[in-house]
């Protein structure tokens, strides 16, 4: 069962729903709100899976602080705290994604000492290829 809460250097993630899949592509996702000093800052999502679509392309952690609240370290901290709900639901790695010219996504993925295994071309039959993503760096955490 996944933490309802985890609160760590002055943010928490609170989770705030549970998303079924909706298409075969999909997978279980819990969904949690980011908080610090009373206000929601972002969102942060874990995808419960372990295939290869998410560990290549998706990642099983996604996450998005609102503009206002960016550069205050709050998404390391809120992805620091997935780790830890992810390695009590037994996984042994963790795998984020995020679009080469993301550098802030970038700087987060070092902050929690996510190594970066490779960056990948999006295939062209890919869903994210129909949006206009080409390529996705591919990072590792070992939990």
């Amino acid at each position: 069962m996944p933490p309802e809460m985890l609160s760590g250097d002055g943010v928490s993630i609170r989770l705030s729903g549970y998303l079924e899949p909706c298409a075969p592509t999909h997978v279980p996702t819990l969904r949690y709100a980011i908080e610090t000093a009373g206000q929601t800052v972002g969102e942060l999502r874990i995808r419960l899976g372990e295939s290869e679509d998410l560990k290549r392309y998706f990642g099983q952690i996604g996450y998005e602080v609102y503009p206002a609240f960016r550069r205050r370290g709050h998404a390391g901290t809120a992805c620091r705290l997935a780790l830890e709900v992810m390695r009590n639901l037994g996984y042994g790695e963790a795998w984020i994604t995020c679009n080469p010219e993301n550098l802030a996504s970038r700087r987060v993925c070092g902050r929690v000492s996510a190594e970066l295994v490779e960056t990948v071309d999006i295939p062209v039959d890919h869903v994210m290829y129909e949006h206009g993503i080409r390529q996705k760096c591919r990072y590792r955490v070992v939990l």
